[in-house]
């Protein structure tokens, strides 16, 4: 009987993680779950990549709840490949991760040009595993090592997934509070 490869070990990108992190996921959606209040399920709000703006030659897009964006949903799924998220949707423009600092969205940009598989390599899954068995069993996503430094904030009229949450950053800081942002499959 032969044995199992042995699995890979994931990148830097997921040092200090623990035993329970990965970075390769094929096909994914995320969902922002409340961590310090009330969820209607065990999954959270869903997630969309909706636009964050654009430039000759370029969009930019960023994590909202599917319900403050009223447009059909371009990129259907995510997958993380080697630390970087790629979005996937038939028919759609190549988007390639960005590196995402403090107070800012987790952004990526579309064009023609763009190599998804070069995307920003900062990303890592983190398997639940509370302790106390209250988890959610889906596992967390983190950002430069982090899991535990996202906000749900609103903007204009969307409500967007912020890194490290700041003031006067173009968002109502006010409006913000953390979550986990989880890969459901």
């Amino acid at each position: 009987m032969a044995l199992p490869a042995k699995r890979a070990e994931p990148g830097p990108w997921c040092n200090g993680l623990g035993a329970g992190a990965f970075d390769d996921v094929p096909s994914f959606t995320l969902a922002a779950y409340n961590a310090t209040g009330p969820n209607a399920n065990s999954t959270g709000a869903p997630l969309v990549l909706g636009t964050a703006g654009a430039i000759d030659g370029a969009e930019f897009w960023h994590f909202i709840t599917e319900a403050s964006w009223p447009y059909a949903v371009t990129y259907t799924s995510i997958s993380l490949v080697n630390g970087t998220l790629i979005p996937n949707g038939e028919g759609t423009t190549p988007a390639q991760a960005t590196t995402v600092d403090a107070g800012n969205s987790l952004e990526f940009v579309a064009r023609n040009s763009a190599e998804p598989s070069k995307g920003a390599q900062i990303y890592c899954a983190v398997a639940d595993t509370d302790p106390a068995g209250h988890g959610t069993g889906h596992p967390f996503l983190a950002v430069n090592g982090d899991t535990d430094s996202f906000s749900l904030c609103q903007s204009t009229f969307e409500n967007v997934v912020w890194y490290k949450a700041a003031p006067n950053r173009g968002y109502n800081y006010d409006s913000c509070y953390p979550v986990k942002v989880q890969l459901i499959y």
